[in-house]
């Protein structure tokens, strides 16, 4: 009887050793995960830690701001110039198609004054910082002016009659922090800039430059359409490209007749507002934000061009 008890007793004491042993792991436990037990242990920010977190979070906006804004702006002109691009494309084969004229007009207005205000404001120091696009095409397929070397335009002013002979193609397209380069940027051709992205042929003479003051178009148009050319308009498209049944594109002047150029241009800055960046020294084509848009005007390509 007493072995029996000796053995019984051995069995008992390891398995009353393990739940000693487990009863002092819970109790370890406890404490470990008790806040109350150890209340020195638990702190929160001082305000000098968390001064110094705020300033160095400012001075990381105050870095990356700009390299946003770059990239930001690029963006804009971008969208703008591919956009210009398939509305010239698209102006020209609406032309063909329909076998009548097509106007394309731009103009630079005022981007600080609200885009629902009428008229869009053109007069004032420049650059304007926002481009508007319309199209518009010939009702009966004629051009309404006859092509002259002097006085070119004062037929299509006197026929005008609030754009009664005119439909618009397309809606209204506006870009902004956009301006136009109201200078020829020069001479930059393949042979003497032949690594350049830059490079191209272009036109001999300023009223093929679209942002050119030279070439202001005598048939300019108003939008919307039914409004007269000396009031009542939203805006005034004086910076028109026309193209005929055939696909030539022309700008019309008063003085350059039927003229075809070889390529029309179109130079664009970006711009933060109306405040535009300075062109590069010395006209260096191949530093800048710059881009520019070429118009074969009897092949109809619409080229691209930036550094």
């Amino acid at each position: 009887m007493s072995d029996i008890r000796h053995h019984r007793s051995e069995r008992i004491k390891p398995d009353c050793a393990q739940a000693q042993r487990a009863l002092y792991l819970i109790a370890d436990l406890r404490v470990l995960t008790s806040a109350e037990c150890d209340p020195e242990s638990i702190r929160g920010f001082t305000l000098l830690e968390l001064v110094i977190v705020i300033g160095i979070i400012a001075i990381l906006l105050v870095l990356v701001g700009p390299a946003f804004t770059t990239l930001t702006s690029g963006t804009d002109v971008s969208s703008a110039i591919y956009g210009v691009k398939g509305v010239l494309e698209n102006a020209r084969a609406y032309a063909k198609a329909n076998h009548t004229y097509v106007f394309v007009g731009f103009v630079e207005v005022d981007s600080s004054v609200d885009p629902s205000v009428s008229p869009q404001i053109t007069t004032g120091d420049t650059p304007y910082g926002r481009i508007a696009v319309a199209v518009v095409a010939s009702k009966d397929g004629t051009s309404q002016y006859d092509y002259a070397t002097t006085d070119q335009g004062n037929d299509w002013r006197a026929n005008y009659v609030n754009g009664a002979h005119l439909i618009a193609v397309g809606k209204l397209q506006t870009y902004e922090n956009l301006h136009f380069v109201p200078l020829d940027f020069g001479s930059w051709t393949p042979t003497a800039h032949p690594d350049s992205k830059m490079a191209r042929y272009q036109p001999t003479r300023q009223p093929y430059i679209l942002g050119h003051a030279l070439s202001s178009s005598v048939t300019p148009f108003t939008w919307p359409l039914g409004s007269p050319l000396d009031s009542g308009y939203k805006y005034l498209f004086d910076r028109v490209i026309n193209f005929d049944p055939t696909g030539i594109a022309r700008i019309a002047t008063s003085t350059n007749g039927d003229e075809i150029a070889h390529v029309i241009e179109i130079d664009f800055q970006p711009t933060h507002g109306t405040v535009v960046q300075p062109l590069p020294a010395d006209f260096n084509q191949d530093v800048g934000s710059h881009a520019v848009i070429q118009l074969g005007t009897t092949s109809g390509a619409v080229r691209v061009y930036r550094p």
